[in-house]
């Protein structure tokens, strides 16, 4: 392809445009993947479950899938908390390979939190992504003590976003945006 095709070629995104989201990632490509990882308590699934909550408002329809949580109450309390999408947003408890693959059909968007406790493998993670080409995936990754992924970071290679959330503070590094940050624990104000 020649210089000018490449520089004038389009591809399908989504336009966060200049809202949080936009400031933070910028406008992804359809079928992006993120991975979010940082240590325990730190804000992982919580700023998950408020992006989920943005993209099933803005963009289409949500699987997020708790296999590290389950249905335990403290989902059903960060579903309360942090999220207001009560048609596009569904939930799912599935682990393991066949188990996700096989639920998925149909989202635009699926959340796996976290991919250690479901025990995808990289080779898994591109299969789904191959099988979903305009599903976009983010994935939760565990971390050791001291921060770095636990596993291959084949997983961070072959990702579009990365998020690491540190103390309560989600860094964004990305092919669609200069690295940037915001703050997990906060909400939206909601306009009357």
């Amino acid at each position: 392809m020649a210089k000018d095709e490449l520089e004038n070629l389009d591809y399908a995104k989504y336009i966060f445009g200049d809202d949080k989201y936009g400031q933070f990632m910028g406008n992804p490509a359809v079928g992006f993947h993120a991975i979010v990882f940082g240590l325990p308590k730190g804000g992982k699934s919580i700023w998950s479950m408020q992006f989920a909550d943005y993209l099933a408002n803005h963009f289409g329809n949500v699987l997020y899938i708790a296999s590290e949580e389950g249905f335990k109450g403290t989902i059903k309390q960060k579903i309360t908390e942090w999220t207001t999408n009560r048609d596009k947003l569904k939930f799912g408890n599935f682990t393991g390979y066949d188990e996700i693959k096989n639920n998925i059909n149909g989202y635009d968007f699926v959340f796996i939190d976290s991919l250690d406790f479901a025990k995808i493998s990289v080779e898994e993670m591109e299969e789904l992504k191959a099988l979903n080409p305009n599903t976009s995936f983010i994935t939760v990754k565990q971390v050791t003590k001291d921060g770095k992924f636990r596993g291959s970071q084949e997983y961070a290679h072959n990702c579009d976003i990365i998020v690491e959330i540190i103390d309560g503070i989600a860094n964004q590094k990305g092919r669609y945006n200069p690295a940037a940050q915001m703050e997990v624990f906060t909400k939206e104000e909601v306009q009357q």
